[in-house]
């Protein structure tokens, strides 16, 4: 199954044991070297067209980088992650789970792609409580910064891609993306016309498989204060798949 691998492959751990091994992979001459790393200046490259006018809309009104999305956010990391570690972008990129619900079996990458898309989980107990305390955005930010650095500079079956960057699902405060309760871009599924009024109880039950397929096909919808755009979950052969309307500020 698609994905299948890699999640199996998934890395959870506790915290301090995810920081002690990267530390321990990564030369120490580059770490020192990569240390006084420069915050971007400009949004990240996303694989979708409009999203990229919407970031760059974001940035110039808020100052503000990283996407931040909101709603069901699972379908546009997908889609995202898929499109970025495909042709012609063949990027290496990061995942963090730190809600342990990012399913790699939907991703629509090929095999040979799929395998530079790294995910990384916090062991369970250390996000949902329990005998370990809750990671905190300081503690996330030193998380994400260490894997990156070793994703530059670590010894991994990757170092011939370009590294993109980082999603973090389920938490705030790093990453290019973060895929949480709050953000400037909230995705729900696009509406499907319902059942029509004259529909008797006996047509709506014989009518209810076609319609969850049209749900399961139904595109998702972005919207922001910076315009909305339609997309699949599904990385396409074409770019010109999403649908947008764009709003003018004011």
């Amino acid at each position: 199954m698609r994905g299948g691998r890699l999640l199996l492959e998934a890395k959870e751990s506790s915290l301090e044991k995810i920081l002690i091994a990267v530390r321990a992979e990564v030369k120490p001459q580059a770490a020192a070297a990569a240390a006084p790393s420069k915050k971007k200046s400009r949004p990240s490259f996303y694989p979708i067209p409009i999203l990229n006018a919407l970031a760059v809309r974001n940035f110039r009104a808020t100052q503000t980088i990283p996407l931040a999305v909101s709603g069901r956010h699972l379908p546009l990391v997908y889609r995202i992650a898929s499109g970025l570690a495909s042709p012609p972008h063949n990027k290496a990129l990061l995942i963090f789970d730190m809600e342990h619900r990012f399913d790699a079996t939907r991703l629509t990458c090929d095999p040979a792609d799929l395998r530079h898309i790294h995910v990384h989980r916090p062991a369970r107990r250390a996000v949902a409580g329990g005998s370990s305390p809750r990671i905190t955005p300081d503690r996330l930010r030193e998380l994400v910064a260490s894997v990156e650095n070793w994703m530059s500079y670590g010894d991994h079956h990757s170092g011939d891609r370009e590294f993109w960057g980082s999603i973090v699902v389920g938490a705030l405060g790093a990453g290019d993306v973060t895929a949480a309760w709050r953000g400037w871009l909230r995705v729900e599924r696009a509406a499907v016309n319902g059942f029509p009024i004259t529909f008797g109880v006996r047509e709506a039950m014989a009518d209810r498989e076609a319609r969850q397929e049209a749900v399961d096909a139904a595109p998702w919808a972005a919207s922001s204060r910076w315009g909305d755009f339609s997309f699949t979950e599904a990385h396409p052969a074409a770019s010109s798949e999403e649908t947008s309307t764009e709003t003018r500020q004011t």
